[in-house]
């Protein structure tokens, strides 16, 4: 029997949504969808309740404005881009992602390689998975083993 992954806080999932989507790798819905979950959690904000009935034609601004407002009212912070602590939520989030089945292994590979910047080199978080990409791109291993590798590296990130 597998060992299922801890569960996240809803404040935890909503900082992750959010690195990601302010790294500029996710789409707006993907942030919404963390604003309702938080909601359905238990989390009590008015701002956190405006960002969640918020869709993706909402302008970046509003949603930007309304995230900055619910993080407050959660006595967190809005993640910092410059912050290589902000690369770290956003990869959680895309290992829940993909755990939870809402991205592919390409989509996975896809967004990770997006959202790390080249100039500062691959942390060591996303070495597996990158090498499982480069691996599935290069014909060296099948889609099903990438896969494996994938969940392999999604279950030990959540985990961390």
């Amino acid at each position: 029997m597998s060992e299922r992954p801890p569960v996240r806080s809803a404040t935890d999932a909503l900082l992750e949504a959010s690195a990601l989507w302010i790294l500029g790798d996710s789409p707006p819905g993907f942030l919404v969808d963390a604003a309702v979950e938080a909601t359905v959690a238990g989390l009590d904000s008015p701002a956190l309740h405006e960002l969640a009935g918020m869709s993706d034609a909402d302008s970046p601004w509003d949603l930007r404005e309304a995230l900055g407002r619910a993080l407050v009212e959660l006595d967190a912070s809005v993640p910092d881009p410059r912050d290589p602590a902000t690369l770290q939520l956003a990869l959680r989030e895309l290992a829940a992602q993909f755990l939870h089945e809402r991205i592919s292994i390409r989509e996975l590979v896809d967004r990770a390689r997006s959202v790390i910047d080249e100039g500062a080199g691959t942390p060591h978080e996303a070495e597996a998975l990158l090498a499982a990409g480069e691996a599935l791109d290069a014909g060296r291993i099948t889609a099903h083993q990438a896969q494996l590798d994938a969940l392999d590296w999604a279950a030990g990130l959540t985990r961390a």
